[in-house]
């Protein structure tokens, strides 16, 4: 393991995420930033109350979205067995995880009204991205994650079941699966349990937070947060992160998960995707090179949840890379 990566993990806790200053609740961003009146200026759709405490786009990001697909549905789909309801408004959801930079510009679109020129954004609305790092772990279930890689596992999956919608990691089986059939809704099957944001196995417990309530989520194993968060989307519909190029798993292809919040609710749960050249690009760096195996991995063609609606366009930047995807909604 890369010693950054295993030094980052043995720090995580979500004391020392908070003492950090990193995260704020939705009520507090707004009265924090309220005046904020440097949006970019095309016409939109208001979602809930004014909120001006968006991260605003530069002028090369808006460009790129310009380049991505616009006007297209995006396809509903699991959010797997790593969710819980983080409730933190940040920009930055990098914490400490080493890997390439990476600036996600996104725009919610409604599908209906949206333009070729960029109109029809959903202002106000909440995005909610999380992913693994660049080991294949994600926090709040490193355990899990971790033994599903191939390490020793500690308690399994969120809620002691086998994940729908994200296989278990590490060698394929020789034998028959443990517990009975093969998980629905991962590789090789869809549908069943987890084959929408709704159904996905969890804790039983429901979301209750500044933007996401009624949500089924996962108990976490451990106290981490990073590489998850929620930004608030401009007068444009757009929002932006920073975080780093997501690492990869067995069974499943490189993806970042991501949900769409209107008012408290849940209107789009799906996952974005990535060209295979860039992939490869991405993993043949350190970190990523630590993790060796991704070329006999699923790919987007092999991967039974991909689909082109979440395909992030992506440039390369001084430091680092720049993807860009209009969410129609």
């Amino acid at each position: 393991m890369n010693k950054d990566v295993e030094r980052s993990r043995a720090r995580v806790s979500r004391r020392r995420a908070l003492a950090l200053g990193g995260t704020v609740g939705l009520s507090g961003l707004i009265a924090a930033c309220s005046g904020n009146g440097s949006d970019t200026a095309t016409s939109s759709t208001t979602a809930g109350a004014s909120t001006t405490g968006a991260v605003t786009s530069g002028d090369d990001a808006l460009a790129l979205l310009a380049r991505a697909p616009q006007c297209v549905a995006t396809k509903e789909e699991t959010q797997g067995p790593y969710w819980f309801d983080v409730d933190s408004i940040r920009n930055d959801i990098r914490e400490d995880r080493p890997g390439a930079n990476f600036e996600l510009v996104l725009r919610v679109q409604d599908s209906a009204t949206c333009t070729p020129e960029g109109g029809g954004g959903i202002a106000n609305a909440v995005v909610e991205i999380w992913h693994c790092d660049a080991g294949g772990v994600y926090s709040g279930f490193e355990s899990g994650s971790m033994g599903a890689n191939g390490g020793p596992p500690s308690g399994g999956a969120p809620g002691g079941m086998p994940p729908n919608g994200e296989m278990p990691m590490g060698e394929p089986p020789t034998g028959d699966m443990p517990m009975g059939a093969p998980p629905q809704g991962g590789p090789g099957g869809d549908g069943g349990p987890g084959a929408g944001g709704s159904d996905t196995p969890g804790s039983g417990e429901m979301s209750n937070g500044s933007y996401s309530v009624g949500d089924t989520e996962s108990t976490p194993t451990d106290d981490g947060t990073y590489l998850r968060g929620a930004q608030t989307t401009d007068s444009n519909g757009v929002a932006t992160f920073t975080t780093i190029f997501p690492g990869w798993y067995t069974g499943r292809t490189t993806h970042i998960h991501l949900k769409v919040h209107v008012n408290k609710e849940t209107v789009l749960t799906t996952q974005l995707f990535f060209e295979e050249d860039l992939v490869g690009e991405v993993y043949a760096t350190s970190p990523y090179d630590e993790h060796a195996g991704w070329e006999s991995n699923v790919t987007n063609a092999t991967d039974n949840i991909f689909d082109e609606s979440g395909m992030v366009t992506v440039v390369k930047t001084d430091d680092g890379y720049r993807g860009a995807i209009n969410i129609g909604v």
